[in-house]
Formats: structure tokens, C-alpha cells, sequence
């Protein structure tokens, strides 16, 4: 009986350890389970990690001489220099001396031996020049003189006029350099006569006087042309002339008479604009 009993007990040994055993297996597996349900895997690579350069100074080492440098060249834009527009009106003076004489006088009649002689006077005024660099309209406002003078021997006869006249001018200027041009000019002259003075010396005495001219033409007309050159000097321009006027005027007594004047002057010329 005893024999039995252990026999069993052998026979039933392997099932209590197999029944031991397996809730310890299945508690593994399902935790192995759960282990793996909770972290799921992940199907995606990983991204390389990236590498970071170092932060250190880059020296850039310098072309030897064995190394040949490559320039390219740009295409530079051409600045095209602006002219300054010259001024088209000027305005200015101008002032000289005059030597004058009348045509039509016949000296013959005033005696024997007497000669006529040119008088010394002068001119100033205001000049206005209109128009471009070599071609341009001159008109002038001048007080000048004009006269004649009868000698004999050390004896004279003097007739003066202070005359105000307007010539009217055609200039043309020509000359490379800037600051220095030729010029020339012509056109018409209107002139009146203001006043005169009449001077004698007879016997080593003298006497003036004025002249009534309310019994004279005080009008008269002529032309007037002359050369000179400019010369560039501050803003405007220097003004040497030489110049000849020729008037025409008719008496009461219907005599004809021609003033004259060989005039040299100085000027200056100044822009009033620049365009």
C-alpha cells in the first residue's frame, strides 16, 4: 500500500512541477507581450546626426607666385560731362575816347588858310547783348561827342556836341579758345543832340560858349561798324574795340553835314542768366 502510494506520488510529480511552471511562462509571455505593445517599433531610420564644423578661424591663404590671378573685367558706364548752358543776355559797359570831325564843312569859307582838324572827346554807356555765342543782337545806350575843329596858325575855331545815341549792332564772334574770341559788328545808329559849346582862341585869348541848337537839327541818323576782342576774365568777358561811326544831318537852311568819330573803348561784358 505504501508502495502504491509512492508510486503515485511519482507519477503525479512531473504534473504538479508542469503546473508550477506554467503561470510563471504565461506571466512572462504576456509581459513580454505588454513589453512589446507598449514600446512599438518604429519603421523609420534614424536621421544621421549632422556635423558640426568647428568654430575656428578660416585663413584663406594667400595666391603664391607660381599661381596666376583671373580679373574680369566690368564694363564701366561712360559719364558724358554737362556742358554749362552759356548765358543768351549779357549786360554790360563800356567807355573811350573819341576822335571826331564833321564832313560837309567847307573850310575855305571861314578865311585863308585855315585847315580843319579832328576833336578829341569821348563815349560810355550801357551795352546790352542778346543772342547766342557767335551770333547775337548789341543794343547801346552812349553819351559821346562829336565835333570838328578850324585851325590857322595858332588861332582855332571849336564846335562840340553832346550827343546820347542808340546804335543798334549785328555781332558775330568766332575763335576756338574759350577765352579768347574775335568779334564784329555793324548796324544802324539813331543819335540827338543835347547840347554843344563853341571855343575860340584869336590873339592868344580864349572864349567858350554854349550853342543854341533850337535852330538846328538836333536828329540824325547814320551807321556805325567796328572789330575787337573779348577776353575771358571772371564771370564775364573783357571788351577791346575799335569802332567807326557815320552820321547823317540835315540843316535848317538845308545844308547836309556828317558827324564822324573814330572810337576806341573798353568794356566788360557779365551774363545775366544761363539759359
Amino acid at each position: 500500500m505504501k508502495y502504491y502510494s509512492t508510486l503515485i506520488a511519482l507519477i503525479l510529480l512531473p504534473f504538479s512541477l508542469l503546473a508550477q511552471s506554467r503561470p510563471a511562462a504565461r506571466k512572462s509571455a504576456g509581459s513580454a507581450t505588454r513589453t512589446s505593445a507598449a514600446r512599438p517599433v518604429s519603421t523609420r531610420t534614424a536621421a544621421p546626426k549632422k556635423s558640426v564644423a568647428p568654430t575656428q578661424p578660416v585663413i584663406t591663404q594667400a595666391p603664391t607666385s607660381s599661381q596666376q590671378t583671373v580679373y574680369t573685367s566690368r564694363p564701366v558706364a561712360r559719364v558724358t560731362p554737362v556742358k554749362a548752358k552759356e548765358s543768351r543776355i549779357q549786360f554790360g559797359l563800356r567807355l573811350g575816347g573819341n576822335s571826331g570831325t564833321i564832313g560837309g564843312v567847307d573850310a575855305s569859307e571861314a578865311g585863308t588858310g585855315v585847315q580843319t582838324a579832328r576833336i578829341i572827346g569821348f563815349h560810355g554807356g550801357a551795352v546790352l547783348n542778346i543772342g547766342g555765342p557767335m551770333f547775337s543782337v548789341q543794343p547801346e545806350l552812349l553819351f559821346s561827342q562829336y565835333g570838328i575843329k578850324l585851325t590857322q596858325g595858332s588861332d582855332y575855331l571849336q564846335v562840340k556836341y553832346n550827343v546820347v545815341e542808340m546804335p543798334i549792332l549785328l555781332k558775330a564772334t568766332f575763335g576756338q579758345r574759350p577765352d579768347l574770341k574775335f568779334f564784329v559788328n555793324a548796324g544802324p545808329v539813331f543819335s540827338y543832340a543835347a547840347s554843344g559849346t563853341v571855343s575860340a582862341q584869336e590873339a592868344g585869348q580864349s572864349d567858350s560858349q554854349a550853342m543854341d541848337l533850337s535852330q538846328q537839327g538836333r536828329f540824325a541818323f547814320g551807321v556805325a561798324g567796328g572789330v575787337g576782342v573779348a577776353l575771358k576774365a571772371g564771370p564775364g568777358s573783357l571788351l577791346l574795340e575799335g569802332r567807326y561811326s557815320y552820321l547823317m544831318r540835315s540843316q535848317d537852311d538845308g545844308t547836309k553835314t556828317s558827324p564822324q568819330n573814330l572810337m576806341l573803348s573798353i568794356g566788360y561784358l557779365f551774363p545775366l542768366s544761363g539759359h
